[in-house]
């Protein structure tokens, strides 16, 4: 028997899976968590949004943290990735800058970090897929900045990651407001410049 929310080619009765039901529903919980929030989304919204029986959406996933969980993950696209460690710091900013003006993926991240208090378990699965192995990818790019001279050499590499997320936590606050790359950019590269960092 699959566990909720693993992949699986069968349903717990037995059936084929119909690819186009995950995705629909995957979807649907994606969009109802921006719009709605974690605890304004449910398993009925989901199944009625994607268009589905409620029991389709029961046979994947158990539970609503279960169904919420895989929907972060169908989210991600390639660019949500970790940065490489071979990267340097003023290409991981124009990518996050980019990142960071898409007002999708600023509306979600708002929700996730909305929803600490009441859906620990969506946090943490957000944090260890996504947020973690970006910091550790980050640490490494300071490190290397500072072996360049790019960065004085006592930087402690942990400044970076305060920086961005700083820089993440100011753009969220303005999410009533268009941001551009261009802004977010120019942002993240003053902060660098008065940390010391020659691009």
């Amino acid at each position: 028997m699959a566990e909720p929310g693993a992949v699986s080619g069968v349903e717990r009765h037995g059936r084929p899976r119909d690819p186009e039901n995950d995705a629909a529903i995957l979807d649907a919980a994606l969009d109802l968590l921006i719009e709605r929030g974690a605890a304004g989304t449910s398993i009925e919204a989901v199944a009625q949004r994607a268009g589905v029986a409620k029991l389709t959406v029961y046979r994947r996933w158990r539970a609503k943290d279960d169904l919420l969980m895989a929907a972060l993950e169908h989210a991600r696209t390639p660019d949500m990735d970790a940065a490489p460690a071979r990267q340097s710091i003023d290409e991981l900013v124009s990518t996050t800058a980019e990142l960071l003006s898409r007002p999708r993926f600023r509306a979600l991240m708002a929700r996730v970090i909305g929803a600490s208090v009441d859906y620990p378990k969506l946090v943490t699965a957000y944090t260890e897929r996504y947020l973690q192995p970006r910091l550790n990818a980050l640490a490494q790019i300071a490190q290397q900045a500072i072996d360049a001279g790019r960065l004085p050499a006592d930087t402690d590499p942990s400044v970076i990651h305060d920086i961005l997320a700083s820089s993440i936590g100011s753009v969220l606050l303005q999410h009533g407001e268009d941001v551009t790359a261009a802004q977010v950019e120019r942002r993240l590269r003053t902060l660098l410049r008065h940390i010391g960092y020659r691009a």
